[in-house]
């Protein structure tokens, strides 16, 4: 999963329309999954991760399977959604969801070039 989390960084930092979301943000929330876990920090503009060992203790946690773990970081697929078909568990008040939601979803690698306007 760090794997996925850390292309999920890297993505972020290129996509600039994604950041003002984060512009005021103060959420730490764990990624767990088969054993593994990541901490989310998103503060101020910044986001990082920390692994098991750095980890501080947080009320916010989403868990669930690799898999829909992978489609969460990489966009392709939405939180709720993923919740919603018993996928993921989030333990997360609804504006902190939402706000991950948005983070992952437009966080999303682009796979097609765009149009030019001439």
């Amino acid at each position: 999963m760090i794997e996925a989390v850390n292309t999920f960084l890297v993505k972020i930092k290129e996509q600039g329309h994604v950041l003002p979301l984060i512009h005021q943000a103060d959420l730490q929330i764990n990624l767990r999954c088969e054993g593994e876990t990541v901490q989310l920090l998103i503060k101020n503009g910044c986001i990082m991760c920390m692994q098991n060992s750095e980890a501080q203790p947080v009320k916010y946690e989403i868990s669930g399977s690799l898999n829909a773990m992978k489609k969460l970081l990489e966009g392709t697929q939405r939180l709720r959604v993923l919740e919603q078909k018993g996928q993921l568990k989030v333990t997360a008040p609804l504006r902190a969801t939402l706000l991950l939601e948005s983070i992952f979803f437009l966080t999303k690698a682009q796979d097609h070039q765009h149009a030019k306007i001439i």
